[in-house]
């Protein structure tokens, strides 16, 4: 499975113009139920940010692709979620992760929104709260206004991680 991610983050470094479409979808990708839990996106959008950067790819570019990348595989599994219910999780691969799925659930009757808010910082939960919100009924304003507070707050903090360590690297900041 590695070799995949390394031939993707070899094709960016190659083709720089497709950095932006791969933050989006890798940024999408962790907010699908199963996909997140298996793909390393912050890991590769890392990766691909650094190759493109230095590649003349304006970060700010980059980040508006990961925001937007969020927002709408967050849209989507909230969206199925609440089209198909419970129904959803009786399929494979879902059915397999019962005990996960009951975490997430039981965050969010505890903490409702916050829950929310606070899943899109936590790697493996970030796949299946918003599908749960979405089978739990939590009004769509609430959901998105809690997503996208977390969705814009998250890739910035990566990028100025991402920053600080390269100028560390660099020799341009002390200890």
């Amino acid at each position: 499975m590695t070799s995949y991610f390394e031939r993707l983050v070899d094709l960016v470094g190659a083709h720089p113009q497709l950095s932006f479409l791969a933050v989006f979808l890798l940024a999408l990708s962790e907010a699908v139920p199963v996909i997140g839990t298996v793909v390393p996106g912050s890991t590769l959008i890392l990766a691909i940010s650094a190759l493109s950067t230095t590649a003349g790819i304006t970060p700010w570019g980059l980040l508006i692709a990961a925001v937007a990348g969020a927002i709408v595989g967050d849209g989507f599994s909230f969206w199925l979620g609440h089209r198909y219910r419970r129904q959803i999780l009786r399929g494979w691969p879902l059915n397999r992760f019962p005990g996960l799925i009951e975490r997430s659930a039981h965050l969010i009757r505890i903490y409702g929104v916050v829950s929310v808010f606070l899943a899109r910082f936590t790697a493996v939960v970030r796949a299946f709260v918003p599908l749960l919100a979405g089978i739990l009924r939590m009004s769509s304003s609430h959901f998105y206004l809690s997503k996208n507070a977390a969705v814009r707050t998250r890739p910035p903090k990566r990028q100025f991680a991402r920053r600080r360590r390269r100028d560390r690297i660099r020799g341009r900041e002390g200890p």
